[in-house]
């Protein structure tokens, strides 16, 4: 098998696009090559299966995000996800539970 040497992007957006989100600009998709794959999902109805399935350990997620700070370390975690220190690919930003403060 052949390796590829550029990376793929990859862009979801579950759900209905109405009005103007829709709008791609086709001239740009043409004149790169790109090739363009759409579908939808009904996400309501999706996501209490999948979270029921989380929870009985059934689906991992834990690779899903690479760090986790605390709210007032929000900037901090906007920063490593675009910058890509300490390996950062995904942060997730848990506020303090109620009364900790």
């Amino acid at each position: 098998m052949k390796k590829l040497w550029w990376a793929v992007p990859v862009v979801a957006a579950p759900g209905r696009l109405r009005g103007r989100r829709r709008q791609v600009p086709l001239g740009a998709v043409i004149n790169k090559g790109l090739t363009v794959r759409g579908a939808q999902t009904h996400g309501q109805r999706c996501i209490p299966m999948l979270l029921e399935r989380m929870a009985a350990g059934e689906i991992e997620t834990a690779h899903l995000a690479t760090h986790t700070l605390s709210l007032d370390q929000a900037p901090t975690a906007y920063d490593m996800v675009k910058q890509k220190t300490d390996g950062c690919v995904r942060a997730v930003i848990r506020p303090e539970p109620r009364g900790a403060a």
